[in-house]
């Protein structure tokens, strides 16, 4: 089975990664660095696609350099290499969305189309797609202070907006072409490969205060909002929950809510100096001014039932596994030894899982 990844960024590579492990081919589709220049110059995605996989990166994936906004150039790309199957994650983020919109409705608006367009084209066999938790705001929040799927939409920014459209476009597009078409609202991603998504407008910046800051001697380290809680959804659950999509089969359009280990920052911050007791970090209780476009949408409580009883997504990891995972791999990324492992038997969700190498 081959399967065209659209977007190798934070998720993306992970999901790349997963899907060679499982035996599937790959292909990848985009500018892979948002240069959008098809020649031998450094691409940072690709670079960092090839640390994951363990090098020769292009040697195990099929690369395309292209657009998404170009219907014609995406469907060439599909037929050419035969892809059935679809994961689609080309998006441009939050605050740069914010910044331009022009721009966020043609990448992410025109761009899903695209796939959509293209799928029904070529009779895909399935598309998975990245919605977001943002197509939820305040408005959207029940009595009991949760989210779930039949919850109003409420975007308050550009790219929230954006995957409303989207999301609209799968239902039509499974009703009048019957389509495969699954969405997942993703909610707070963290994990190691997030410097792929800083300086695109991700707002994500300041999580670096306590995950990699700390983990490679950078001090003094302010962590932030450190009176509000933070859904930590590990990327590697993520990217297995998109996998888990890719086998699902469902004729509707669907998009299903996901969600993480909803813990205070004061927690983590706590978990991360025992980790690290000799980093130098302080925990900040005001709240900091977010980039444009960015909401607090990370830390509201999300009811992902759906997903975990319709498609059988499961998390693996909790707070305390993801964050421990996450600064070990920092650490070998920058040289580092990796520290020991903690006694999280009261706080994984699964077995521990070991220190990258």
């Amino acid at each position: 089975m081959t399967v065209m990844v659209t977007g190798i960024g934070h998720v993306g590579g992970y999901v790349v990664r997963d899907l060679l492990a499982s035996g599937q081919r790959v292909v990848v589709y985009g500018y892979f660095g948002g240069t959008g220049e098809a020649s031998d110059q450094k691409l940072p995605d690709l670079d960092y696609l090839d640390y994951l996989l363990g090098g020769d990166a292009r040697d195990k994936v099929t690369v395309e350099i292209g657009d998404i906004t170009d219907l014609r150039g995406l469907t060439r790309a599909m037929e050419r290499h035969g892809v059935r199957k679809v994961v689609h994650l080309a998006s441009l983020v939050s605050a740069g969305a914010e910044a331009n919109p022009p721009l966020a409705v043609r990448v992410n608006v025109e761009g899903t189309a695209n796939v959509f367009e293209a799928a029904a084209r070529l009779h895909l066999d399935k598309v998975v797609w990245a919605s977001t938790v943002d197509v939820f705001g305040d408005r959207s929040i029940d009595e009991s202070g949760t989210v779930t799927d039949e919850s109003p939409f409420d975007p308050p920014f550009i790219y929230g907006a954006g995957k409303v459209m989207c999301e609209k476009l799968a239902t039509r597009y499974c009703a009048n072409n019957e389509l495969d078409i699954t969405g997942l609202r993703l909610s707070r991603v963290y994990g190691f490969g997030e410097h792929v998504k800083l300086g695109r407008g991700g707002g994500s910046s300041w999580l670096s205060s306590l995950l990699y800051e700390p983990a490679v001697g950078i001090g003094p380290s302010i962590v932030p909002f450190g009176g509000r809680n933070l859904d930590f959804h590990y990327v590697e659950d993520v990217s297995a929950a998109f996998l888990k999509a890719l086998d699902f089969q469902d004729r509707r359009g669907t998009t299903y809510l996901t969600h993480g280990d909803l813990r205070p920052m004061s927690e983590a911050f706590d978990f991360v100096r025992a980790l690290l007791p000799d980093a130098d970090m302080t925990l900040s209780m005001d709240d900091i001014a977010l980039p444009p476009g960015s909401s607090l949408a990370w830390a509201r409580r999300y009811d992902a039932s759906r997903a975990e009883r319709e498609i059988g997504i499961q998390n693996r990891f909790s707070m305390e596994a993801g964050i421990y995972r996450t600064i070990n791999a920092n650490r070998i990324y920058a040289g580092l030894p990796s520290i020991s492992e903690p006694d999280l038997a009261t706080a994984a969700t699964a077995d521990t899982p070991k220190a990258q190498s």
